[in-house]
């Protein structure tokens, strides 16, 4: 797999919230003290090690490896790719182990969930809820439409290798990263909700892997090709009779994920002998088309930004130095000011979700 896969994962962010940020959810689950929030923990690809933590927002305990403790000892397996809640359960999508895990808000496995095509188990990726449906990205080249009622699962082809995924106004939209091709692809696939039917691709930079939605736009960071292309993050307005890419003023973008019309640009580079960078996350105003400063008001370094998210009144940032387990930054969403930072009890922290 290609370094991306190992090192940058986004939705925005999002998921999700982006990683939920870029789709709806099925109502909203609430946090309270015996759940908080969920932590899930990418690990290390071949390593076998992914898995969540629960953090109790009001005692700041953390109850590393709840995965496991919910079920017996069973491990979340080999790169753990996106965690989503839908009502009371919760979807987990496992890239390297080919499963979906869907529990409850405890953890405790309700179902295991495979996609096959061509007689081969499918990898995947990232997930998303629209319609009533939850719909997954898978790395061969599909997206996946799973019935939370009865977990049956339809799956359409879509481009090569699509990443994340967004959803917007009857459409799903993925970002066909092309990762597996010698020359990265440089378009996304946009998906009929009603018939389940790709109907149409608008170009962006090569290689795009992480989308998020605000204001009607479609926010789109791609890594380009390395020493040929630079990445970008690239703006779509969805309104327009032809939609196309506009770039943004961003360099070294790690992750976005959206709330409103503010999109949250994570930015960590390295400088000239590779040391890491320390993160900042900008804010852009997606409605007005314009810079809004930094979000982070208190000071805070955080050493080496590895993921984003968004829940109700946080900002979590996932730091990570791929060796030892990885720290969440937690930041009030009003006032950007850091109110925890935890060990999350696993290596290379994805994402965040109540």
């Amino acid at each position: 797999m290609k370094m991306k896969n190992l090192i940058l994962k986004f939705a925005v962010i999002a998921a999700a919230v982006v990683f939920a940020v870029s789709c709806a959810k099925d109502g909203k689950p609430s946090q309270n003290a015996n759940t908080g929030v969920y932590v899930l923990n990418n690990g290390s690809f071949g390593k076998n090690n992914a898995n969540i933590c629960r953090y109790d927002v009001a005692s700041g305990k953390v109850s590393a490896d709840a995965f496991a403790l919910a079920n017996d000892g069973l491990g979340l397996g080999d790169t753990a790719q996106d965690i989503l809640a839908v009502g009371d359960e919760i979807y987990i999508s496992v890239n390297v182990s080919q499963v979906i895990f869907v529990t409850d808000r405890d953890l405790k496995v309700k179902k295991t969930i495979t996609a096959e095509a061509g007689g081969n188990i499918l990898s995947p990726r990232y997930l998303c809820y629209a319609g009533g449906k939850v719909y997954v990205t898978y790395y061969e080249g599909f997206l996946g439409e799973i019935n939370p009622s009865d977990y049956s699962l339809s799956i359409t082809p879509v481009g090569p290798n699509p990443d994340m995924l967004a959803f917007h106004d009857g459409k799903i939209y993925t970002a066909d990263s092309g990762g597996y091709l010698e020359t990265p692809n440089n378009s996304i696939s946009v998906v009929d909700v009603a018939t389940f039917k790709r109907t149409g691709e608008i170009a962006v930079n090569n290689n795009p892997t992480a989308m998020a939605v605000s204001a009607g736009k479609l926010f789109v960071f791609s890594f380009g090709i390395y020493g040929v292309s630079p990445a970008k993050l690239q703006a779509i307005d969805l309104s327009a009779a032809k939609p196309e890419a506009k770039d943004l003023d961003y360099s070294d973008v790690t992750g976005i994920a959206a709330r409103g019309n503010t999109l949250y640009v994570l930015c960590s580079g390295h400088d000239e002998n590779w040391t890491p960078l320390p993160a900042r996350v900008y804010k852009y105003d997606a409605a007005g088309d314009k810079k809004d400063g930094e979000f982070v008001t208190d000071g805070t370094v955080i050493p080496q930004g590895y993921s984003i998210s968004l829940s109700d009144n946080y900002l979590w940032v996932g730091n990570s130095d791929y060796v030892n387990n990885g720290d969440v930054y937690a930041f009030d969403l009003s006032s950007g000011k850091l109110v925890a930072k935890f060990d999350c009890g696993g290596l290379n922290p994805l994402k965040v979700i109540e």
